[in-house]
């Protein structure tokens, strides 16, 4: 008579039967909910809207460790202990896993998207802006990120700027408050011409970048003058500008 002994079976090893039942689509979406909170910061338009958010995901994590907890406990899964854990969202899921009897891959990833929304989120970003960074970065902006401008345009406005003042322009940037006022100070044939960007940032994210002000020879532009002028510099084609004044000064000769 053939005779089978089968080992015991461990605690471990029960978790791990009873685990390939669970449904782990909820342990998967709380490792990625910080991604996911970046992700939102694009339509996240204040610093307001952004501490209510960055608010919202550790509480969502929590929320939805203690509700996988549940889960565990009701597919007989001895996981009450693990309670003490949600508020640790990337530990939880370490001992999650382990009592699962699964790799630890979850949790190293959990706490990984963590560290990159923690570093990576607009109020920790903001510690780099200064004076220098908001000068850089008008700049480097294209003439479509203006408030005051409408359509498509590939034109940088520092480009523009030196096409039209000339390499030599002076840039300069201070701040009161959450304004900064970007200008650049030029000349253009013989009028001299100082052109001011205002940049509203609250700490989190842009508000505001518009063409605050173009003074030509002491005097402020307005209404179409500074339509125009601005059209000039930053939507006009310089090469087509050149033409126009060439053949302009030959009709003139003539």
């Amino acid at each position: 008579m053939d005779i089978t002994i089968n080992a015991p079976q461990t605690e471990s090893n029960s978790n791990s039967a009873k685990a390939m039942a669970l449904n782990n689509g909820l342990i998967w979406f709380i490792c990625f909910v910080p991604l996911i909170g970046l992700f939102l910061e694009n339509y996240a338009n204040s610093a307001t809207a952004g501490a209510f958010l960055w608010i919202l995901v550790p509480l969502f994590m929590i929320g939805c460790s203690i509700a996988d907890c549940k889960q565990l406990i009701k597919h007989g899964i001895d996981a009450a202990h693990l309670f003490k854990w949600v508020w640790l969202t990337p530990f939880y899921v370490y001992k999650r896993e382990k009592l699962c009897g699964r790799e630890l891959y979850k949790a190293i990833m959990c706490g990984f998207f963590i560290i990159a929304a923690l570093f990576m989120n607009g109020f920790t970003q903001s510690i780099k802006i200064d004076n220098d960074y908001m000068l850089v970065s008008a700049q480097n902006s294209y003439v479509q990120s203006l408030d005051n401008f409408s359509g498509n345009s590939a034109k940088v406005i520092g480009e523009c700027i030196a096409s039209y003042l000339g390499e030599d322009a002076k840039w300069d940037c201070t701040k009161n408050g959450h304004n900064y006022t970007v200008t650049v100070k030029g000349k253009h044939g013989s009028d001299n011409y100082t052109i001011s960007f205002l940049i509203v940032y609250d700490g989190f994210t842009y508000r505001k970048f518009t063409i605050s002000d173009v003074i030509k020879n002491k005097v402020s532009l307005r209404d179409d003058e500074f339509s125009a002028v601005c059209k000039e510099i930053f939507t006009e084609d310089k090469s087509d500008t050149d033409s126009s004044n060439e053949e302009s000064s030959n009709s003139q000769t003539e």
